[in-house]
């Protein structure tokens, strides 16, 4: 079991180990990894899983968002403390198709992972930039959220 803390270098090093490059990356392996990372115990009070993708503004340019979250809830004493989301965001140039593709889907939604990893591989969100676009960037990041 790991802390939270560590959660994002872990996820890095898993990455680096398989040579994912963060400036030519390679979706598919991403989400090998990502879906490997799950097998990690994380020390919180529960965790899940989301899968979200859509352009957005965040950084003062328009871009495809194509992303794996990791969710982890914290208590203290039972009580709710605060939520983290570790996000792997891999990013594209929008174009006409991709700026339809909007999707927020999440693990509670499922009764396994297993069954939410088939949801997601099967979605055209999933499936068309993986398939047809080629994502110039990506990043890890973990917040409070």
């Amino acid at each position: 079991m790991i802390q939270a803390n560590e959660a994002n270098k872990v996820l890095i090093k898993m990455l680096n180990e398989s040579d994912f490059d963060f400036n030519k990356p390679n979706p598919k392996l991403a989400w090998k990894n990502f879906k490997e990372f799950i097998n990690i115990k994380v020390d919180c009070a529960d965790d899940a899983l989301l899968f979200q993708c859509g352009v957005y503004n965040f950084t003062g340019e328009d871009l495809f968002h194509f992303e794996f979250v990791r969710q982890f809830v914290f208590q203290i004493d039972g009580e709710y403390d605060h939520m983290e989301q570790l996000r792997l965001t891999i990013y594209y140039k929008p174009s006409k198709e991709l700026q339809d593709l909007k999707i927020n889907s999440w693990s509670y939604d499922c009764n396994t992972i297993e069954e939410f990893f088939s949801k997601v591989e099967n979605m055209s969100n999933f499936k068309t930039p993986i398939e047809k676009y080629v994502p110039f960037l990506c990043d890890v990041e973990q917040e409070e959220v």
